[in-house]
C-alpha cells in the first residue's frame, strides 16, 4: 500500500521591505494627525480658559450687585489682598474667602498667621489658572514680604499665582489713574479708605461710571508671563495675585502712553516676549489674548490689535468708542 504525502503549505511572512514600508505609512499618518490632534487640545484649552474669564466676569456683576460698586484692585500696595480675594466668595469660594482677616490693613501676610490663614493665602482657584500657562498649583517664589516690613521672617508666606490680571489702563503710564480698576480701584491711589478696611469696599466705580459702554470696555484680561522660568517672580510681575504688594501681580497696562514718555504696550507676541514682560498682556494661546470686558462678555483680541483700540478699550471714560469685530 502507498502512503501519499500531503503537501506542506509554507506559510506566508512579511518581508523586511514590507514592514519597513507598513512602518513608513504609519510614521506619515501619525505625523498628519499630530498637528490635528494638538490644535484639538489648545482648542478645549483656550475654551477652558474663556470660561475661566466668563466666570469672572460673572463674579465681578454679582459682587457689584451686592455692593452697588466694583471691587477694589488693591488696599494700600502694602501686602493686603487684591480683587482677587474679594471675588472669592462670587467664585464658590466662601469658606476661603472667610479664613482672611477682613478688619486690618494686615489682610495678606500677618504675623503669626494661622494653618488656615496660609491655606487661604495658597488656594489654588481654578478660574485664575489657564490651563495652557499654567494648570497646576504654582505659589510665588519671592515677593512675599509685606512692604515696610522686610526681614521679617513671618511675613514670607507664599501665595497663589494666577493667569490673569485687571486692565490697569492704558495712556497714563500708571496703574492708578484712569484705568479701568482706578474704578475697580480708587482715585489716584492703592488707598481705599481711611481706616483700610476691606470690608467696606468703598470702590468708586460702577456701571453707571463706565461712561464708554460696558461693551466697549476691558476689565480682566490674560497676564504676560513671559519664561515658565519667571513662573512665580516678582521680576516678572508674577508674585501672588492676592498680594498688592506691587500692582503688577494682579494688573496690566494695555495701549499708547502719550504722558511721562511715549511707550507702545501692545499685546505680548508670545511667551518669549521680553518688552515690558511685567507690565503687558499676553497669552500662551497662538495668535489671541482673551479678555473679560464689563458686560461680561469675552472676546478674543489678535495680538496684532492696533494700539489706539487697545488704548480706547482700557480705559472707561475717555470718549473714544471702538467697535470690535
Amino acid at each position: 500500500m502507498v502512503r501519499k504525502l500531503g503537501c506542506l503549505q509554507r506559510k506566508q511572512a512579511f518581508t523586511l521591505v514590507e514592514l519597513l514600508v507598513v512602518i513608513a505609512i504609519i510614521g506619515i499618518l501619525v505625523g498628519l494627525l499630530l498637528p490635528a490632534v494638538q490644535a484639538a487640545r489648545e482648542a478645549a484649552r483656550r475654551m477652558q480658559c474663556s470660561n475661566n474669564l466668563k466666570q469672572m466676569g460673572l463674579a465681578l456683576h454679582n459682587f457689584e450687585s451686592a455692593n452697588k460698586v466694583f471691587p477694589p484692585a488693591g488696599l494700600r500696595g502694602s501686602g493686603e489682598g487684591t480683587w482677587a480675594v474679594r471675588l472669592l466668595p462670587y467664585l464658590e469660594q466662601t469658606s476661603a474667602y472667610n479664613q482672611w482677616d477682613h478688619s486690618n490693613i494686615g489682610a495678606y501676610f500677618r504675623l503669626g498667621a494661622t494653618p488656615a490663614e496660609v491655606a487661604a493665602r495658597q488656594l489654588q482657584v481654578p478660574a485664575y489658572l489657564c490651563p495652557s500657562r499654567r494648570g497646576s498649583a504654582q505659589l510665588s517664589k519671592n515677593g512675599d514680604n509685606r512692604n515696610n516690613f522686610t526681614g521679617v521672617t513671618a511675613y514670607n508666606i507664599p501665595g497663589a499665582c494666577g493667569d490673569y490680571a485687571h486692565v490697569g489702563g492704558g495712556d497714563n503710564g500708571t496703574f492708578t489713574d484712569q484705568g479701568t480698576l482706578r474704578g475697580l480701584d480708587t482715585v489716584g491711589t492703592w488707598q481705599l479708605n481711611p481706616v483700610w478696611k476691606v470690608i467696606k469696599a468703598n470702590s468708586i466705580t460702577s456701571f453707571r461710571t463706565v461712561t464708554d459702554g460696558t461693551s466697549n470696555t476691558a476689565v480682566f484680561g490674560e497676564k504676560h508671563v513671559a519664561l515658565i522660568a519667571d513662573f512665580g517672580l516678582v521680576v516678572a510681575g508674577d508674585a501672588s495675585i492676592y498680594n498688592d504688594n506691587a500692582p503688577q501681580f494682579s494688573a496690566r497696562l494695555m495701549g499708547r502712553q502719550i504722558v511721562n514718555g511715549t511707550i507702545a504696550r501692545t499685546l505680548a507676541a508670545g511667551p518669549n516676549d521680553q518688552f515690558r514682560r511685567n507690565e503687558r498682556f499676553g497669552s500662551y494661546h497662538p495668535g489671541v489674548c482673551q479678555f473679560t470686558f464689563v458686560d461680561g462678555s469675552v472676546q478674543s483680541l489678535s495680538i496684532n490689535t492696533d494700539l489706539d483700540v487697545l488704548t480706547a478699550i482700557a480705559l472707561p471714560s475717555d470718549g473714544k468708542v471702538v467697535k470690535l469685530d
